[in-house]
């Protein structure tokens, strides 16, 4: 409203008013800085009491043909009493118009603050092709130095799976060995621990409060940086087991969160050199600075969508790791590998959902939304992966 009444003022006194292009008065301040928003307070409030002198001007010259008594001693004939409403409206609009150009430069910054938290960000990770084995002990040299920095004094290693096109899992001992046995090379301060007797379960905790079990017999971690586990996931990309990402996840296993992520190119299983040649990356556009913008209102956390595919869950948590922005659950993987009682939400507030869109086997996409608890759904962007065989360059 109030650009609108100074676009008019300016129009009245033959200047040419500025495009409205700002955000509303009511959205300014919620962009501005501190002492920013002191001065707004300042040069709003000197546009009231402009708008209202130029009110009484008003009120002033529209009474002109009324009959008036004497002022001093005088009576005011109705040039007189417009006069006076002119000056009043004079001194009314000079207020505005001194207020003006700090409240336009003022809306300018809160419109480009407010622009730019919108803004379409397209995350990118290129993809290497990576031998079985190399993919096997760089996750473990990773991780383990992930876990040793973070503080945590023991590891979990809960096993391994293969997520098969049509969802099916079947758990992999053999990549859980290779897992071990890597870890072992690179684990410089012995943090991994023996896998227990009975092996893994998950255990809901106790009045839905607290850790989950792991394991019969195994104490629970009693805060976060105590415990961390660690597991893989394959998912095969093509028939021929040519083409697969191998994912390697570390989780605190007092707060269930994902604490880091490793995505790797590689075959679907062991193999001295590649069938084929691939290039790939996987991609997150976030239209409208959907991630950054949630977080910006506190710890978030979402869970997944029982209608996603598993590949499309599976890059969105590796994103979402990686950002580091967002909150990732990790009981729903877990328990997928070693079983035991259904997972929890581990505190989601909201959820993700992905959709499928149209393309090539190798490289697919998915329409990323997001519905906060009690609230409309959000249309985030798109998430997916583009595994090619590399261009060979043309002979003539």
């Amino acid at each position: 409203m109030f650009v609108l009444l100074a676009s008019l003022m300016l129009a009245a006194v033959g200047e040419v008013p500025p495009p409205a292009a700002f955000i509303a008065d009511a959205e300014v301040v919620r962009y501005l800085k501190p002492v920013e928003a002191k001065e707004w307070e300042l040069y709003m409030r000197m546009t009231e009491q402009g708008q209202q002198r130029t009110q009484v001007g008003k009120s002033i010259v529209n009474s002109a043909n009324i009959p008036r008594g004497k002022t001093g001693g005088v009576e005011e004939t109705p040039e007189h009493i417009k006069a006076r409403g002119a000056g009043i409206i004079a001194e009314g609009n000079a207020k505005i118009l001194q207020a003006l150009p700090s409240l336009n430069r003022l809306r300018a910054s809160a419109t480009a603050r407010q622009l730019d938290s919108i803004k379409t960000i397209n995350t990118t990770e290129e993809l290497a092709q990576t031998l079985w084995s190399n993919a096997i002990n760089l996750s473990a040299v990773r991780l383990a130095k992930l876990a040793r920095e973070g503080g945590y004094k023991e590891v979990h290693l809960v096993g391994s799976m293969m997520i098969l096109e049509d969802e099916n899992i079947i758990r992999t001992p053999a990549l859980t060995d290779s897992i071990r046995s890597a870890w072992l090379k690179a684990d410089a301060a012995k943090l991994l621990a023996h896998t227990p007797d009975a092996g893994y379960s998950y255990g809901v905790p106790s009045g839905g409060e607290g850790a989950p079990s792991l394991a019969k017999g195994l104490k629970t971690a009693s805060s976060i940086r105590q415990v961390a586990l660690v597991w893989a996931e394959v998912y095969p990309l093509v028939s021929d087991n040519s083409a697969a990402l191998l994912m390697v996840r570390l989780a605190d296993a007092y707060s269930m969160r994902l604490i880091g992520s490793e995505v790797f190119l590689t075959t679907t299983g062991p193999a001295d050199a590649f069938p084929k040649a691939y290039v790939g990356s996987m991609f997150l556009k976030d239209q409208r600075s959907f991630i950054p913008r949630l977080t910006a209102s506190g710890d978030w956390l979402l869970s997944y969508d029982r209608t996603n595919s598993a590949l499309s869950n599976a890059l969105l948590r590796h994103f979402c790791v990686r950002l580091g922005n967002v909150g990732v659950g990790a009981s729903s993987s877990v328990t997928a590998i070693i079983g035991g009682d259904a997972p929890g939400l581990d505190g989601a507030r909201a959820s993700w959902k992905t959709a499928p869109e149209k393309g090539p086997a190798l490289s697919p996409s998915f329409v990323v939304t997001a519905t906060l608890n009690g609230a409309a759904t959000t249309e985030v962007g798109q998430l997916g992966l583009k595994v090619e065989e590399p261009v060979k360059p043309t002979t003539k």
